[in-house]
């Protein structure tokens, strides 16, 4: 028995070590550092902004649907900014339902038109094609989504975590944004 036990942690303890071979090298960055993150990958920063999307979307929905993005991905400026857009999103999505109307699904396509990385910012240009399906009081669901398209550039910012997404918003402004988007 306790040979086993021996076998078992020295084993474990090689494994531990073959396996931290193949974790990343990360560093600190601080302010005023001279250290650049390595470039994120677009497939990374394509999926990160298309759950981004999603998320800000599903708010919309009758229940809302869970965020899919960790706080890890994300900045305190961004998150703070989405609770912010939260609240409006709620007040509008209470008048659309006093109206007799709310969205019951989504469909989210993101397509990253290109990505420009300098330093520790990365900037990402793309569009969204959102289709929304409705229900009301009087119809009940439609099986016809509204739809809208809308380019937008979403902002990276490294860390110590990774590149974190810092912000998004619509690169031209006007037009009939849904509730979901929140133009500042």
């Amino acid at each position: 028995m306790m040979k086993n036990g021996r076998t078992l942690a020295v084993v474990a303890a090689l494994l531990g070590l073959a396996l931290s071979g193949c974790q990343p090298a990360t560093g600190r960055l601080t302010a005023g550092s001279s250290a650049v993150a390595p470039s994120p990958s677009s497939a990374q920063l394509a999926a990160i902004v298309q759950a981004a999307v999603e998320d800000r979307n599903g708010t919309v929905l009758d229940p809302p649907a869970a965020p899919r993005l960790a706080d890890g991905q994300t900045t305190a400026a961004y998150r703070a900014k989405r609770e912010r857009d939260l609240r409006v999103v709620a007040l509008s999505k209470a008048g659309f339902k006093s109206a007799g109307f709310w969205y019951t699904s989504f469909s989210t396509t993101v397509t990253v038109e290109s990505i420009e990385v300098t330093g520790s910012e990365a900037s990402v240009h793309f569009k969204e094609l959102t289709e929304e399906y409705l229900a009301s009081t009087a119809n009940g669901p439609s099986n016809v989504p509204s739809g809208y398209s809308l380019p937008q550039i979403a902002t990276f910012r490294a860390s110590a975590d990774g590149w974190q997404l810092d912000s998004i918003a619509p690169s031209v402004r006007g037009g009939g944004m849904p509730m979901s988007v929140v133009d500042s």
